[in-house]
């Protein structure tokens, strides 16, 4: 096998491509070459990599020398590949910086709405007048969100009642995430259909990300999975068109 993974691909055999497609590992085995390729000259100093095996260990639950060697053999690794996967987040962090941190901001301002966070109250209802009524009743004072999500519940309606949160607001439904965010806390909102249930929804706090240190981090990673994805999207076209010129060929 060649030692420069870029050359991996090139010197598989087709049977061992077609298997590798078939089982849905294709991408998969690609996308940790493309890695490889990325991050071959990214060296770890000793304290770095000492330190990036304990994280491993524990991420794994790993605590003794037998259940890492039974680690080990389950997945097949020589010492030098358990190095390699031990280190390989650190890797990518320091090449992220590297590469993208001078971007980093940049897209972050682009994506900023989607990490602000959000906490509401909301009740689920299964058609337009039960949640226009619940609405009123709210809006009026006559009931709070308590009283009327435990009559819900009662009366059937488990799901979606209580209070969400703090959560990224990209992660709030589509129809909620913009009145969310454009809206103040305590703002009553006016029943929304969300797929086939209506929801009524009160904005309780919003808390705006910040551009700091972590931040930074997490646009860099972003941006540098971005270009292994442009990478490997490359190379699987590259196989696709190759291969189905190699049929045409036998073809004929």
């Amino acid at each position: 096998m060649p030692e420069n993974p870029s050359q991996t691909l090139s010197a598989l055999d087709a049977t061992t491509l077609d298997q590798l497609r078939r089982h849905g590992v294709l991408r998969i085995f690609i996308s940790a070459l493309v890695k490889e390729e990325l991050l071959h000259d990214v060296e770890l100093e000793p304290e770095a990599q000492r330190k990036a095996m304990q994280s491993y260990r524990q991420r794994h639950k790993l605590a003794s020398a037998e259940q890492l060697q039974i680690h080990r053999d389950s997945f097949g690794y020589t010492a030098n590949d358990l190095q390699w996967q031990a280190g390989l987040a650190e890797r990518i962090r320091r090449r992220s910086v590297e590469r993208f941190q001078s971007k980093a901001e940049l897209h972050y301002l682009t994506r900023k709405e989607q990490f602000d966070q959000v906490t509401y109250s909301q009740l689920t209802a299964p058609n337009q007048f039960l949640a226009q009524e619940l609405f009123l009743r709210l809006n009026e004072g006559e009931a709070s969100f308590g009283e009327l999500a435990t009559m819900l519940r009662k009366g059937g309606n488990q799901k979606g009642q209580g209070r969400f949160g703090p959560m990224a607001i990209g992660s709030v439904p589509k129809p909620l995430a913009k009145p969310l965010h454009s809206c103040s806390p305590g703002t009553l909102l006016a029943p929304i259909q969300v797929q086939s249930n209506w929801l009524i929804v009160r904005l309780e706090q919003f808390q705006p990300t910040q551009f700091d240190s972590a931040m930074e981090q997490r646009m860099c990673a972003e941006l540098f999975q971005q270009d292994v994805d442009r990478i490997v999207d490359e190379r699987m076209n590259a196989l696709i068109n190759a291969t189905a010129s190699s049929h045409g060929d036998l073809a004929n």
